[in-house]
């Protein structure tokens, strides 16, 4: 019989990082408990007068699941394990969620040049660990592409800002930087602020300025005008790991790690960087006509006839300006096709691979597995959000 245990939860209910964390972790709950939580969302918890856990030995709480807030430290003194999402810095003596910043990084140059641009930004939080870590990656990776990179830092998090006085500092760093430009916000929220100080700077966006931003949080992506594309991670499943790990901490069992790492899945493409920033006409249209018949198995002959060139030649372009071949391009974009429809819809993987042309469920899987080393139905199982509601 799976022993229930008693777990106490201080995230944030507010925000989509948190919610898919608790989705996480309430779906290994229903796998391996059920188990009882104390939840309360840390704002509240920051509030509590420091050190006021007693109530928590009175319950019989067996192991912690926490933000990083100003008050944290104070759970350590129950004696149990704790499991803390890294936002501050490290809380000494637990084991810590924390996102796959370099990753982050790359993925974020790797979505911009594959559109084409040559100018690349940073805007993030100088006092904010890991938007130090996600600038830190992106600039090397801009780097070593051999090109420049422009940078903005507050000191302050979003929460704490003047927005009046930001919106303006901003504005102006951005009328400085070449155009196009593509920038990388620190997560959605610096995303947005980018967003709105271009309307200051009378900026348009994504011509001028591409914006990406990091959470795919519907709260700010949906809301933002234009609305904003953003890299997607792999919060609940990090949140299933965090509950499993706390399980073998709780149950005396060794642990051969001090990190859940959230790694980036994709980009979600929305207007704020559905563009092409390419000065090869050519090079545009091909790109455009992959993206516009991702649905369909055209090759990348079909390509070079659509914009008037042979395969070689068009393909000795794609390699000088964006690194790769036409195939492996035509590849990319029905991945992430793939990877949207599996995550964002119930279709089974045959209803997918009807919808996108391939003859039946293998095929797509074998395309699949080959461009992401994971099977269809073990990407959507790790990512999506319902798993229960799943169908193969």
């Amino acid at each position: 019989m799976l022993k229930s245990h008693k777990i106490a939860m201080f995230l944030e209910d507010s925000r989509h990082y948190g919610q898919e964390l608790k989705r996480g972790i309430a779906r290994y709950s229903r796998t391996h408990g059920p188990w009882s939580f104390y939840r309360e969302d840390q704002f509240y918890a920051n509030r509590r007068k420091k050190g006021n856990v007693s109530f928590l030995k009175k319950w019989g709480v067996d192991g912690v699941i926490t933000r990083d807030f100003k008050g944290a430290v104070s759970l350590l003194e129950l004696g149990v394990p704790v499991v803390s999402v890294r936002n501050l810095g490290f809380l000494e003596g637990t084991i810590q969620i924390t996102a796959g910043n370099e990753a982050i990084g790359r993925m974020a140059f790797e979505h911009f040049s594959t559109k084409g641009f040559k100018e690349f930004a940073y805007c993030g939080f100088s006092n904010m660990p890991w938007s130090t870590d996600r600038q830190k990656s992106f600039t090397e990776a801009v780097q070593l592409s051999g090109t420049n990179i422009y940078s903005f830092k507050s000191r302050s998090s979003s929460r704490m800002l003047n927005r009046e006085d930001e919106y303006n500092k901003i504005a102006k760093w951005l009328k400085s930087l070449p155009k196009p430009v593509g920038i990388f916000g620190c997560n959605d929220d610096r995303a947005y602020d980018i967003i709105e100080a271009c309307k200051i700077a009378e900026l348009e966006v994504p011509y001028e300025v591409a914006v990406l931003g990091v959470d795919n949080d519907p709260q700010v992506c949906d809301f933002a005008n234009p609305p904003l594309s953003s890299i997607v991670l792999g919060i609940e499943k990090a949140g299933y790991e965090s509950a499993d790990v706390l399980r073998r901490l709780i149950e005396g069992q060794k642990i051969d790690t001090d990190q859940i790492i959230v790694a980036p899945i994709s980009v979600v493409l929305r207007q704020s960087t559905d563009i092409m920033a390419c000065e090869d006409k050519m090079i545009t249209a091909a790109l455009q006509f992959i993206r516009e018949n991702s649905h369909e198995l055209i090759q990348p002959i079909d390509v070079a006839r659509r914009v008037g060139s042979s395969r070689r030649n068009l393909d000795e372009k794609f390699c000088k300006v964006l690194g790769h071949t036409v195939f492996s391009e035509i590849r990319r974009v029905r991945s992430e096709a793939i990877s949207r429809m599996l995550i964002e819809t119930d279709l089974t993987i045959s209803e997918i691979a009807i919808k996108l042309g391939y003859n039946d469920s293998d095929h797509i899987a074998r395309v699949f597995r080959k461009a992401k080393k994971i099977t269809p139905i073990n990407f959507r199982n790790t990512y999506r959000h319902s798993t229960d509601r799943l169908r193969t």
